[in-house]
């Protein structure tokens, strides 16, 4: 529940902050890196996500599939890209990526961050496991986490 310590995970990648950044703040890739997510739908529009952009995110843990409604609240191409996460208006988490330039290319942080909090945030907690087959949200962002750093790396240095 809020309250905790943000998860961060980085790993360094030979390239440049803003050639990883464009592929991360494209949300329509994320599932080619991430165990968990299948993908997004954009809404409202193309072109590279802003402040506001709002999507549909599409993800799958176990056996069953579910969406999430995002919203882009920082998009500083190079340096950092975030979105909050919720289902039926209520906050779930924030995701952020920052990108520093290091020798050789960046270094990519991603971080998630627990918002649920109150009534509604422990109705969803207590539900989730049921929807998506996770019982331990936070181990398994941190391993999703590893997951999808090490994919993105590869992916970033050859080229895809």
């Amino acid at each position: 529940m809020t309250g905790s310590a943000p998860l961060t995970e980085s790993v360094m990648v030979r390239v440049a902050p803003l050639t990883a950044y464009t592929a991360v703040s494209d949300v329509t890739r994320m599932g080619r890196w991430s165990p968990e997510s299948r993908g997004a739908w954009v809404l409202g529009g193309r072109g590279p996500a802003r402040v506001g952009t709002r999507f549909v995110g599409i993800n799958r843990a176990s056996w069953l599939p579910w969406t999430t409604l995002c919203t882009v609240v920082s998009a500083e191409p190079g340096v950092r890209f975030s979105f909050k996460v919720g289902l039926l208006g209520v906050a779930l988490s924030r995701w952020t990526y920052r990108f520093t330039e290091v020798p050789g290319g960046c270094e990519v942080t991603e971080e998630w961050l627990d918002l649920r909090s109150g009534v509604s945030g422990r109705l969803i907690t207590a539900a989730a496991p049921a929807v998506t087959g996770v019982v331990r949200r936070r181990e398994r962002n941190r391993a999703t986490m590893r997951t999808t750093l090490a994919a993105l790396r590869t992916a970033l240095e050859d080229g895809v």
